[in-house]
C-alpha cells in the first residue's frame, strides 16, 4: 500500500490513558472522513485546530463526516480534498469525581501571645472534579500530552498551603485560634479552607466537592512550646477543679448529715434520731385538728427502713430513695 494511502486509513480515536490519567492527548493529529472518535460517558473530548477550540464532544461514538460533528464542514472545505487529512488535536478529559487526592503541607505558625514560631504539619484529602475541560486544558495542561491525578494534586498543594497559612495567622491574630488547640478545630478549619480553595481553583475549571483536614499539629519537640502547653493544661485542670468545688459547695455537709441519720436508723436509736432532727418523739405545738398529721418516731423509723430495703432490692433508685427520705423527714 502506498505511504499516503496508509496515512489516510480510517481509524478509531479513543482515550488510551491509565486509570490515574485525567487528561490524555491523542498522538494522531489528523482526521479524515470516516474516522470515528469514541468518548466514554465519564469523559469529554475537545477538538482543537491550530490551538483554537473547535468543538466539544460528549460521551458516545462520533463519526467524522460532514454534518455529524458541528464545525467539521469548515475543516473539510479547508482541506485540499474530501480524503485529505485535517490537522486537528483530540483531547480526552476525565470528568468523574475522585477522592484519590491526598495532600500534606508544612508551614510556620506564629503565636503572638507567647511569641512562638513553630513548624506545623497538616494533612488530609479532597474530592475534585473537572467541570470546565476547555478552561482546564488551556490554562493548566498547555502543551503537555497528558496530566495525571498526581500532577493536579501538585498544582493545588501551593494553593492549600497559602490559604491554610493565611487563615491560621489571621485566626491567631484575632484570637479565634491558637497553636495549642489547632487539632481541636479540624471541622471549622476544613469548612473555612474548603470555601477559600474553591474560589481559587474555580477559575481553572476545577470544582472542589469536599475538603478534609484529618490532622494538624506542631512538628518536633520545641521546648518552649511543650513548656507552655503543659502550663496551659495545668491551668485548665485547676479551673475545672475550682468550678467543681464551687458547684458542690455544701454537698458533702448535707451528705454527712443524711449518712448520720441512716446510721442512727440502722442502730434503731430513737434518741439519736431525735437529737439529729432537733425534735422529740412527740411533735411540738401540734393539735388533733392539724391539717397535716406529723409522723411518730416509730412510723418514721418503719418507713425509712422500708425505703432502704426497697432501694437495696432495686425496686427504687437511689435518687428516689433520697427524695422520699427527705419528704418523710419533712413530715416528722
Amino acid at each position: 500500500m502506498h505511504v499516503r494511502d496508509k496515512l489516510l486509513e480510517v481509524t478509531t480515536i479513543e482515550n488510551k490513558g491509565s486509570s490515574r490519567t485525567l487528561v490524555w492527548k491523542s498522538p494522531k493529529r489528523s482526521l479524515v472522513i470516516g474516522d470515528q472518535i469514541i468518548v466514554n460517558e465519564s469523559e469529554e473530548a475537545l477538538l482543537f485546530e491550530n490551538g483554537q477550540l473547535m468543538q466539544t464532544l460528549e460521551g458516545g461514538r462520533h463519526l467524522v463526516e460532514s454534518g455529524n460533528i458541528p464545525g467539521i464542514e469548515g475543516l473539510i472545505r479547508r482541506a485540499s480534498g474530501s480524503n485529505s487529512p485535517m490537522r486537528i488535536d483530540t483531547w480526552f478529559i476525565n470528568k468523574t469525581v475522585s477522592n484519590d487526592y491526598k495532600w500534606g503541607v508544612q508551614l510556620q505558625a506564629k503565636d503572638n501571645e507567647h511569641g512562638l514560631i513553630v513548624p506545623v504539619g497538616s494533612y488530609g484529602s479532597m474530592l475534585i472534579r473537572i467541570d470546565d475541560p476547555a478552561s482546564f486544558v488551556l490554562q493548566i495542561v498547555g502543551q503537555k500530552f497528558q496530566m495525571a491525578k498526581e500532577d493536579l494534586r501538585d498544582f493545588i498543594l501551593p494553593i492549600i498551603e497559602r490559604n491554610l497559612k493565611d487563615y491560621i495567622s489571621k485566626s491567631i491574630a484575632n484570637k479565634k485560634l491558637d497553636i495549642f488547640t489547632l487539632d481541636s478545630e479540624l471541622m471549622e478549619l476544613s469548612k473555612a479552607m474548603s470555601d477559600l480553595i474553591s474560589k481559587d481553583i474555580k477559575r481553572y475549571g476545577i470544582s472542589l466537592i469536599d475538603f478534609y483536614i484529618q490532622g494538624i499539629e506542631v512538628i518536633g519537640n520545641n521546648p518552649d512550646y511543650l513548656r507552655i502547653k503543659e502550663s496551659l493544661s495545668e491551668a485548665a485542670s485547676l479551673r475545672i477543679r475550682a468550678k467543681a468545688a464551687s458547684d458542690t459547695k455544701g454537698f458533702y455537709e448535707r451528705e454527712r448529715e443524711l449518712d448520720a441519720i441512716d446510721k442512727a436508723i440502722e442502730k434503731d436509736s430513737t434518741g439519736i434520731v431525735g437529737s439529729l432532727l432537733g425534735r422529740t418523739g412527740t411533735p411540738q405545738n401540734s393539735s388533733p385538728s392539724s391539717e397535716k398529721k406529723s409522723l411518730s418516731t416509730e412510723d418514721l423509723k418503719s418507713k425509712l427502713f422500708n425505703l432502704k430495703d426497697m432501694m437495696n432490692s432495686g425496686l427504687i433508685s437511689k435518687e428516689e430513695y433520697e427524695q422520699k427520705k427527705k419528704e418523710l423527714l419533712g413530715n416528722y
